[in-house]
């Protein structure tokens, strides 16, 4: 872990929602974020929440089975799960990380970075610290991502 690096502790899927929700109201377009964690971690809770910042009417559900889906708010969110993929050849996934109009969340992200070479993203590791408390830790890779991470530190502390 680096300097840029920020850590939040999470006591509840609310407050978990809650910084979602900052990280996409925090977001302008064109942002890619992978998610690691175990399952029930929380993944799709912050990306309730991230669509919520996003202005996403439309209820948020895990793609796990269909890997792709986008909801369309002030942004387009594209939510991928790559939890059943082995291989990501074929899929498409490029057309997704370079777009300017909307954000890219990937839950199982490791599973992209070792078939992509990624310069600039940023990672959201989710560690389970007991049954309803979560360790939040953002990994910034890129001076954007440096300076997107500082944005979302100062909206949660605003709370």
């Amino acid at each position: 872990m680096n300097e840029n690096c920020f850590i939040f502790y999470s006591i509840s899927p609310t407050e978990t929602e809650v910084f979602g929700e900052t990280i996409g109201r925090l977001s302008g377009g064109g942002e890619l974020l992978l998610l690691e964690g175990t399952l029930g971690a929380g993944k799709t809770v912050m990306v309730k929440g991230i669509a919520k910042g996003l202005d996403i009417k439309n209820e948020i559900v895990s793609p796990t089975f269909i890997i792709i889906r986008s909801y369309k708010g002030r942004l387009i969110l594209n939510h991928i799960d790559l939890y059943r993929i082995d291989s990501i050849d074929g899929l498409g996934l490029e057309e997704y990380l370079d777009d300017e109009d909307s954000i890219t969340v990937i839950e199982w992200g490791e599973k992209l970075l070792n078939h992509l070479p990624l310069d600039e993203y940023l990672l959201v590791r989710i560690d389970v610290v007991d049954e309803n408390s979560r360790e939040i830790v953002l990994e910034p890779r890129g001076e954007r991502y440096i300076e997107y991470t500082r944005r979302i530190k100062d909206g949660i502390s605003g709370y």
